[in-house]
């Protein structure tokens, strides 16, 4: 079942600091190769940057990325590739004075099953900051306020060492529902998360004239898929192209590519 947070919520990538410059988080990325029967620790840290006390609770869930790079989020196991319940933190509630800052050590647990390590897995630490509960003047009386609750995710990330295979596969290039827009479709068919580029360039058949678009970059989890849109700017002269989709996952692996035929009207 998905886990839906049941209060409204700021999400910020780590190493940002609140909107209201209040508290930094560091690393925004923890990555374990633990084996079997083995443990490792690392370190969170975080830094109050105002001028009062601040306080946090830390949890751990389990998340994936969606075909459009959107997260969900779930509760800690659910899913198959989840490394939750490895996880064990230091402490769950913590204190900081003004311009202090206080750890977090994040522990992974290996479990001595050795199926346990055939596959990559993660989860993401939670740092959510805490207000004090204001009490009511009189019975008669309740004072309602809205405060900011800003919730910062770790990812955290279990690669066994003897599980390297990089692999990626460009399934597709297709005209979008969106006028003017395609879509090239990707696939992880590896066993490790991959941090992928992908480039459209269009090539007038009739002049050679080139135009590249911006390039576009993300991670793509293992069996994981993502749709990658290109939008065609309005400027370029009607006509008719070859369009060459590009995916590139690191400079010692094989490109992939798909090339269409398209006409911009």
């Amino acid at each position: 079942m998905r886990y839906i947070t049941p209060f409204l919520l700021t999400l910020l990538l780590l190493c940002s600091v609140s909107q209201a410059q209040q508290f930094a988080i560091q690393p925004g990325t923890i990555s374990f190769n633990v084996d079997p029967g083995k443990t490792q620790t690392q370190v969170v840290r975080i830094t109050n940057a105002s001028n009062k006390k601040l306080a946090f609770q830390a949890y751990l869930n389990d998340w994936l990325r969606d075909s459009t790079g959107g997260h969900s989020y779930f509760r800690p196991d659910t899913l198959k590739r989840s490394c939750a319940t490895w996880v064990t933190l230091s402490r769950n509630f913590i204190e900081i004075q003004p311009n202090q800052t206080e750890e977090i050590l994040v522990t992974l647990n290996g479990p001595a099953d050795q199926a346990q390590f055939e596959q990559a897995k993660w989860a993401m630490l939670f740092i959510q900051s805490v207000e004090e509960q204001e009490t009511a003047k009189s019975s008669k009386e309740l004072k309602t306020q809205v405060k900011e609750i800003i919730r910062v995710g770790v990812h955290l990330y279990q690669t066994p060492n003897n599980i390297t295979k990089s692999a990626a596969q460009a399934l597709s290039l297709r005209p979008a529902k969106d006028k003017g827009t395609y879509e090239f479709v990707v696939a992880n068919a590896g066993d490790i998360m991959l941090q992928c580029k992908a480039t459209l360039t269009l090539t007038n058949t009739q002049n050679g004239e080139e135009i590249k678009l911006d390039r576009v970059e993300f991670p793509m989890f293992p069996d994981g898929k993502r749709i990658v849109r290109f939008a065609i700017p309005e400027k370029i002269a009607k006509g008719k192209y070859s369009a060459l989709a590009v995916l590139d996952i690191g400079e010692d692996q094989e490109l992939q590519a798909i090339e269409k035929s398209i006409e911009i009207k």
